[in-house]
């Protein structure tokens, strides 16, 4: 995800910005001496004009406007966390989930406010044309309408599952079903107090053990509200790159769906330039250079706080907490 992020910046995706320093703590420490640190220190030397440092504290003190964009591994992200709002940011671009617990990013949420550090969060879903065509549609639907929301990832082979399980140890609600969950409340104003039950999808679900990890495959579950609302969301780690919304209301169904033949043509595109990604980076190009051409105007034009429409620290908490009363349910 940071290559991916640094990629936009190069090539000038992101205008009104440059890459100025690179943060990689492995390949400039323990793993300096591995073929892939090889393969960073050559790309980043050909390919940028950053500098590259083994820690935050090690870079120079900052001048002028900086954006930190965050995107470690989620149980690193505390300690980086702090290490940039002590360095001196004002403005953090965290990437999802933010932390591994609601405890760590409730304190990372105090700890950037009481040092005057705005945050925003990597919740590339809610750009989603996608999902805004759903939020749209089920604004005027009938009351009593449904939304279904899902989709399936890309590890197709037990090779690429097992790194999967691995990688994410936050495990699947948090790394993968919370831009979803972000998605819910950010547009149709959902909140775990607001929940009066989650109904597990008993034939759906799955959870298994790879690689010492134990973790759900799939998930299937209901979010049944308090005000009668009902939300169904499914997600597979497996056979796809497919995303869908579906409304349904008094027997008419309207469903849309990610990619679009305008998306999968503009993603073969990117990938013919760049092979050999995986096929969400293709597919959510324009999402990540919306989001952080917002941010990074913000930042520019001098203003507080986050940009209008960028998910911040307090939904990713609440997202936090979504994920943990759900996988309570699901594992009951």
């Amino acid at each position: 995800m940071g290559w991916y992020h640094c990629k936009q910046f190069v090539e000038g995706s992101v205008t009104g910005s440059r890459l100025a320093h690179i943060v990689e703590p492995f390949f400039m420490g323990a793993g300096k001496s591995s073929p892939a640190a090889q393969d960073f220190q050559a790309w980043a030397s050909n390919k940028t004009k950053a500098s590259v440092h083994p820690s935050i504290p090690a870079m120079p003190k900052l001048e002028g406007p900086s954006l930190c964009i965050i995107c470690g591994r989620t149980a690193d992200n505390p300690k980086l966390f702090k290490e940039a709002v002590d360095h001196g940011f004002k403005h953090i671009y965290l990437e999802k989930p933010g932390a591994p617990t609601v405890a760590e990013l409730e304190q990372m949420d105090i700890y950037s406010k009481a040092n005057g550090c705005a945050v925003s969060m990597g919740f590339n879903r809610n750009y989603s044309k996608y999902v805004i065509a759903a939020r749209d549609y089920f604004a005027t639907a009938p009351k009593g309408a449904t939304l279904t929301i899902g989709r399936n990832d890309a590890f197709n082979t037990p090779e690429a599952l097992d790194e999967c399980f691995e990688r994410n140890a936050e495990g699947m609600m948090k790394n993968m079903m919370i831009h979803e969950l972000v998605a819910l409340i950010s547009h149709f104003g959902v909140r775990v107090a607001d929940v009066k039950e989650v109904s597990k999808d008993k034939k759906y679900t799955c959870q298994e053990m790879r690689k010492g990890m134990a973790d759900f495959s799939k998930v299937g579950f209901t979010l049944i509200m308090k005000d009668g609302r009902q939300f169904r969301l499914w997600g597979d780690r497996c056979d796809g790159e497919h995303a869908e919304a579906v409304v349904s209301s008094n027997g008419v169904t309207f469903t849309a769906v990610r990619p679009d033949p305008a998306l999968s043509k503009e993603a073969a595109e990117i990938e013919a330039n760049e092979p050999g990604c995986m096929p969400f980076f293709y597919l959510q190009d324009g999402e990540y250079r919306a989001l952080k051409q917002r941010v990074v105007d913000h930042v520019a034009d001098g203003k507080p706080g986050t940009p209008d429409g960028v998910a911040t620290i307090e939904i990713a908490i609440e997202g936090l907490k979504l994920c943990d009363l759900i996988t309570e349910a699901l594992t009951a």
